[in-house]
């Protein structure tokens, strides 16, 4: 627990007992995003950043407004404002679990074809299953795995836990559900004294497949995205310059303001979220 967190659960902490099991469901969240808080503090942060957000609003707000409308109505305004705003940090503070473990969930997901390989390949050794995780957790450019079977090696090392608790403890906290699937097969392996190179290369080959499914459907989708560019951004911006520049001449309007606006401004933007949506849905990191 930070300075920060220790602050706020400390003035916050028994208030917000009162009302923690309407947030139930950010507790998993937690688990799962790998943020170490418990419910408690990170409400607790939440609710003081939310209510500091909307006094210093509602001041900054008010010394504004009051400059051009009467107190009354610069008043109102400061504190519908303030309150919007500080809504929208504790909704914030609210989503950003959820939306960090599907992050990680991401991340591992376009991994973990890799990471499993390379695991059938150390496993056909015949090595305990502690120098297993420790091998493939040394390598980080398997990011978000190899963290997970890092904390896995350490819990076996450091903390005296068998192989299987320590899978199962952390298969509880991954985000992702193929990670998931692996580690929990890989201790019904380990119980049943099954084979677990087996298993992992099976697993590998299946990952692998479903990866090469998902490069396929990212290379038909990023066609259609740039038909979609190509057809309504650029051709469509160079149509409406050329019509606008005629009805310019013709109709004597001034409309050099706006054709800069799409050519300086939309376009680009419109380039950017091009980008961000064809990086977002990549499969490949």
């Amino acid at each position: 627990m930070g300075s920060y967190s220790r602050f706020c659960y400390r003035w916050f902490g028994e208030y917000v007992r009162t009302f923690r099991d309407y947030f139930i469901d950010l507790h998993q969240d937690l688990v799962l995003a790998g943020l170490n808080f418990t419910l408690d503090e990170y409400l607790s942060m939440a609710l003081f950043t939310a209510l500091l957000t909307f006094v210093c609003e509602n001041i900054t707000l008010a010394f504004i407004f009051g400059l051009i409308f009467e107190l009354p109505v610069a008043l109102t305004l400061s504190l519908f404002l303030a309150a919007a705003l500080s809504t929208m940090i504790f909704f914030l503070f609210y989503s950003y679990p959820a939306t960090l473990a599907k992050k990680k969930a991401r991340d591992i997901d376009r991994v973990l074809p890799f990471a499993t390989t390379y695991m059938a390949s150390v496993a056909a050794g015949k090595i305990e299953p502690y120098y297993l995780f420790s091998t493939v957790g040394s390598f980080r450019e398997y990011g978000e795995v190899a963290r997970r079977f890092s904390n896995i090696a350490r819990n076996i090392r450091f903390f005296g836990m068998n192989a299987v608790d320590a899978i199962r403890r952390e298969a509880q906290r991954v985000p992702s559900k193929s990670f998931r699937e692996l580690l929990w097969g890989i201790v019904a392996t380990l119980m049943s004294g099954g084979d677990l190179r087996s298993y992992l290369k099976d697993r590998s080959e299946l990952y692998m497949a479903e990866y090469r499914r998902s490069i396929q459907k990212y290379s038909q989708d990023l066609s259609l995205f740039t038909e979609i560019y190509l057809t309504l951004v650029i051709t469509g911006s160079i149509f409406f310059i050329v019509l606008t520049s005629i009805m310019a001449g013709t109709a004597g309007l001034e409309i050099v303001t706006l054709q800069s606006v799409i050519v300086f401004v939309f376009l680009p933007l419109i380039s950017v979220a091009f980008i961000i949506l064809t990086k977002l849905r990549s499969p490949v990191r």
